[in-house]
């Protein structure tokens, strides 16, 4: 074989592999999870229940439409969670059965057996509130253990940046998460908007982003527009799928097609094949 054959081919599979490399990490969409706390009190709660089955519901126990919202949540094969009321920091009064600081093993279980009672069908569980619960590490221990044998997931809403509950449930070997970004801390349109922003980008740069927010008219309006137009390399996803470590299936391919001149000894006419996924928009 001449040298120039031999630079041809040589130059024809750098191409090839620099396109590979280019486009490999777009194979696998970055991931987006979104739960929405205090479910189970007001009428809006049902724009969620029109949002993609992937929106998890979070649901507080005491809640007057608690076992009705459960329910229909799992008509729809949509991930349920028990919202639990935690001791927070503040003196700001907190719905009945939360946890509280002091509180002993049995204690404990008679509130999640209350919980599981008025949340059918729940897969897993994040505090609401919390400050101060989920930075004592006594009933962190004893709940954790109840947890564990109760074989549900856990989402660390992180309401306290000294939360010890998220390594604690780790240390009962439960499936745990964090939450990464609250959507409407402020109920503005402006910051809602700004932080389901945020979300994206944070998953887009890390892989996952776990989003959390309220049935809220801002937040509603915010999560419709924005679930609409997700980027291409964003995937919403279940939080099932995250604790299980599901693999994502990609649902919006872009077809792409390369002009380049095969190489020798390739055969002729080959017909072009679509890829995963294109390259993102900046």
């Amino acid at each position: 074989m001449d040298k120039n054959k031999m630079k041809y081919k040589r130059l024809n599979f750098l191409r090839i592999l620099q396109i590979l490399l280019f486009i490999s990490p777009l194979a696998s969409a970055s991931k987006l999870a979104i739960v929405i706390d205090d479910v189970g009190y007001r009428q809006e709660d049902y724009a969620i229940y029109d949002m993609p089955q992937e929106v998890t519901v979070s649901i507080i126990p005491v809640s007057p439409y608690a076992t009705e919202r459960a329910e229909k949540a799992f008509e729809q094969q949509r991930d349920v969670l028990i919202h639990q009321p935690m001791q927070p920091l503040s003196k700001i009064k907190i719905e009945d059965k939360a946890l509280e600081v002091g509180m002993e093993k049995p204690q404990i279980q008679e509130i999640m057996d209350y919980a599981r009672k008025r949340v059918p069908y729940a897969i897993g569980l994040n505090n609401h509130m919390g400050s101060a619960a989920t930075a004592d590490q006594q009933l962190m221990n004893y709940f954790m253990e109840i947890l564990a044998n109760e074989q549900l997931f856990f989402l660390d809403s992180k309401t306290n940046s000294k939360s010890v509950a998220a390594q604690t449930a780790k240390s009962f070997y439960i499936p745990t998460l964090e939450r990464h970004v609250f959507l409407d801390d402020n109920n503005s349109l402006a910051d809602v908007q700004r932080h389901f922003d945020l979300a994206v980008r944070y998953a887009q740069k890390n892989g996952l982003a776990i989003l959390i927010g309220h049935p809220r008219k801002n937040s509603i309006k915010v999560l419709q527009q924005g679930i609409k137009n997700l980027p291409n390399d964003v995937e919403l996803v279940k939080m099932s799928s995250l604790w299980r470590n599901e693999k994502v299936k990609i649902s919006k391919p872009l077809i792409m097609f390369f002009e380049m001149k095969p190489a020798q000894t390739s055969t002729s006419n080959l017909n072009n094949v679509p890829l995963l996924r294109g390259v993102p928009k900046e």
